[in-house]
């Protein structure tokens, strides 16, 4: 235990360390907040570990380096040690993604079918032409991959990967109970960001609670949550740090892409000549590497998405895409319980066939899952609303423009997210977003006594909420040896035996029985297509036959 805290910290420090290089003025703002800084410093890294492996593997010693680099050039330019206040805040997000770690599962079973065993990729090999040929969930791979991929090195090691996702979650958390915290410290802090805030912390400490549960999903959800804070503040925004945040989220799930709207809005909304330099930017390089990466293995832009695909490419399966695009909606949408089997998928997901076994099985737990948290706040929010004909002191609800574009793109994900994908997991930002910006949007004021006194005994009550989930699973698994998630298997921890196929003397693919875990790379638990490996400039080639 000693050892995941420890560890954490350490990684905690490299992620603010790397938050605190880019100079301040690249952001019109400036941004100086340390919570700010750790989840760019995450973002940093992520870019970082995407471009390298172009060139590298992200090796441990590679990783070492950059890590430690960050870490010294930190230390150097400052000239003095951590202050006070930021070896607080490092302490505090410790005690929490530790927290998170301890006793935890990885993500079942995606986390053992395609998460772990892209990360071992990374770790091994640079990038690999047509890597998607050998498992088709590659190309749904999310840049946490890379983030948490960086992290193994030479003092952590294997441990190093199970870090990263918790730590920047552990930053989420704590920007949205910060905002929460400066409500009852001063009236001066409300506004439309503290407000939000305060109805996202309710569905943290509600379903964002758990490491196991976390997979590609709850960080482009936390992010979708962070854009929007930000966007509602008082503050004057920089468009370049809204394009980060925005590519981002899409980079951590391809469901968000609607976010992507939302700093060409605000380019179009607020244009000006300088403004265009937003397509050089750090967000428009990183949104293009990732592209670049993904047609790279898979042949498409955007894994399974036909028209962003190249089919000339060697190594590009438009079967498999159609075949996993299809699949893909037909599943979200309660393929397997569909009472006519008669339908093929095609049929199924045309027409709105698919409506009414949806609403009975899916939509049911859709409902089930967001029934308690939406009447919840609105029960508070009607406490909240300031009674007529009262002097007492009020919050005016400011109907401003960024409100109602944010209200606009939070419903249009929602639409689409219905009507494409409509799993709980694929889009609940889209969903709790809209919830919470149409209630705002629809309370004209607040009764500013009641708003204060209910945020602080909320603070507290998900902060108890959210602690006791923690303390529950360490007393259910106390006895256990396991302190660490398990990486190499899903019970024993012990690494796998998969069957060895050498396409090349210097160049092997796994087949697994059950799911890969973190074991040799490449790793598949699917029966191998017809491949063509080629060498070319040092790379690898896995071409279709």
């Amino acid at each position: 235990m000693i050892k995941i805290i420890l560890f954490t910290f350490i990684s905690n420090l490299f992620f603010y360390s790397y938050g605190n290089l880019i100079k301040l003025n690249y952001f019109s703002n400036k941004i100086e907040n340390i919570n700010d800084r750790s989840i760019l410093g995450c973002i940093y890294i992520s870019f970082i570990a995407l471009v390298a492996n172009f060139f590298i593997p992200l090796s441990a010693i590679f990783n070492t380096f950059v890590l430690v680099f960050g870490l010294g050039i930190f230390f150097l330019l400052r000239f003095k040690k951590l202050r006070k206040k930021e070896f607080f805040y490092l302490l505090i997000s410790t005690l929490i993604a530790s927290s998170l770690i301890i006793y935890s599962n990885i993500n079942r079973p995606d986390g053992g079918l395609y998460h772990l065993p892209y990360i071992s990729i990374l770790n091994e090999h640079k990038i690999i032409f047509g890597i998607n040929n050998v498992h088709f969930r590659f190309g749904a791979t999310s840049i946490i991959q890379y983030f948490s991929a960086i992290n193994n090195n030479i003092f952590f090691k294997d441990y190093g990967i199970i870090i990263p996702l918790a730590s920047i979650a552990s930053f989420f958390i704590i920007y949205f109970f910060n905002k929460v915290y400066k409500i009852f410290k001063s009236k001066k802090n409300i506004n439309l960001e503290n407000i939000f805030c305060f109805f996202v912390i309710i569905f943290i400490s509600y379903k964002i609670n758990r490491y196991s549960s976390f997979g590609n999903d709850a960080i482009a959800h936390l992010s979708f949550f962070y854009l929007i804070s930000k966007i509602l503040s008082n503050e004057k925004i920089s468009l370049k740090f809204i394009s980060l945040i925005s590519v981002f989220t899409f980079l951590n799930k391809s469901t968000m892409i609607i976010t992507l709207l939302i700093p060409l809005i605000f380019l179009i909304k607020n244009f000006k000549i300088k403004n265009l330099k937003l397509f050089y930017s750090l967000a428009s390089f990183f949104l293009i590497f990732w592209l670049l990466k993904n047609i790279i293995i898979s042949g498409c832009a955007i894994y399974p998405l036909k028209y962003t695909c190249i089919e000339k490419l060697n190594w590009t399966d438009i079967s498999e895409v159609n075949s996993e695009s299809m699949s893909g909606e037909a599943w979200s949408k309660d393929w397997p319980n569909r009472s006519d089997k008669n339908l093929s998928m095609k049929e199924y997901i045309s027409n709105f066939n698919w409506v009414n076994t949806w609403i009975n099985n899916h939509g049911i737990v859709l409902i089930k899952k967001i029934f308690p948290y939406f009447i919840f706040i609105l029960f508070l929010n009607l406490i909240l609303i300031s009674p007529k004909n009262q002097n007492n002191k009020k919050i005016i609800i400011k109907r401003n423009d960024n409100l109602k574009i944010l209200t606009i793109i939070s419903i249009l994900g929602l639409i689409i997210f219905l009507l494409k994908f409509p799993l709980f997991r694929y889009g609940y930002s889209y969903l709790i977003t809209s919830l919470i910006l149409i209630i705002i949007y629809i309370s004209k004021e607040y009764d500013l006594r009641r708003f204060i006194l209910i945020s602080k005994y909320t603070f507290f009550l998900c902060l108890i909420i959210f602690s006791g989930k923690q303390i529950v699973r360490y007393v259910k698994n106390y006895d256990s040896i396991f302190i660490w998630p398990k990486i190499y298997s899903f019970e024993t921890n012990k690494k796998i035996n998969s069957e060895r196929i050498s396409l090349d003397k210097n160049f092997n693919i796994y087949i697994s029985k059950n799911v890969c875990m973190y074991s040799n790379s490449p790793c598949t638990n699917y029966g191998l297509k017809g491949l063509d490996l080629k060498k070319k400039y040092n790379y690898y080639f896995l071409n279709l036959k």
